[in-house]
């Protein structure tokens, strides 16, 4: 079954699965701080996640997404919004709460509290239909992409920098939302608004392949938990490199008729 991970469905259809049920936690602990830059926020999370501490949710933002969700919420101007989330074991939870604070606290962040996180929670499912983009005249996605520690920073930079260059572009951002001991995800979003609506597949897929090529560059990786898809395709080999003959030797066995 190992065969399955990451294939998107390429090499079998899954016909049955077992649910694994988690009980509610015995306390939740919420809370945000503001950072000054993306970078110090990253290091902050690195520093939390590195020696084994999960809390349930460390979700960073960048200045203009910040500004976008949580406004409202009343957060220091061009700050980079961390939300953290510890649950479990009541003992874990203010463990995991003390931990974040001390962290941020040493890389310069000053906390908000829990308002920006409850927001989150309240609204983190409500994205604008086509219908709005479309009548807005606006081309709109999010692509995920995900490094190592020591190179997420200069992949956020790279795929920010070189969205700005794609004509029409309103914003180029990202946030992490899925961190490990050994590095992060970006979630990049762009929003693009053409001169003229016939050029938006052009552009989209110009936005997408700078991502892609900006990723490729700061050596991290062209999917996260998405997958692969029909669009990354044109650059999975120069990622994969040696193991992407083996992993076609292996669909031809498994799946000859495609």
């Amino acid at each position: 079954q190992e065969l399955f991970l990451g294939s998107e469905g390429a090499l079998g259809i899954i016909t049955e699965v077992t649910v694994k049920v988690f009980p509610l936690p015995e306390r939740r602990e919420i809370t945000s701080f503001a950072f000054p830059s993306m970078a110090a926020g990253l290091e902050a999370i690195r520093r939390i996640v590195r020696p084994g501490w999960r809390p349930a949710v460390v979700r960073l933002y960048d200045q203009l997404e910040s500004a976008r969700h949580f406004s409202a919420q009343g957060i220091p101007a061009d700050a980079c919004m961390l939300l953290a989330v510890c649950e479990g074991p009541a003992a874990l939870a203010a463990a995991e709460l003390t931990v974040c604070r001390e962290v941020a606290s040493a890389m310069g962040a000053v906390e908000v509290g829990g308002a920006p996180v409850e927001h989150w929670f309240g609204k983190r499912n409500e994205v604008p239909s086509w219908d709005f983009f479309l009548q807005n005249g606006l081309v709109v996605d999010t692509i995920e992409v995900a490094a190592t520690w020591d190179r997420v920073v200069g992949l956020y930079d790279a795929v920010v920098a070189t969205l700005q260059e794609v004509p029409g572009i309103l914003a180029g951002t990202a946030h992490s939302s899925h961190s490990y001991g050994q590095g992060t995800n970006l979630y990049i979003t762009f929003a693009i608004r053409p001169d003229d609506y016939a050029k938006a597949e052009a552009l989209y897929l110009e936005a997408w392949g700078r991502v892609m090529e900006a990723t490729i560059k700061a050596g991290g990786t062209l999917a996260h938990h998405h997958g692969i898809g029909r669009l990354r395709v044109p650059w999975l080999e120069r990622e994969l490199k040696s193991a992407y003959p083996i992993l076609q030797a292996i669909k031809r066995a498994l799946d000859p008729s495609g």
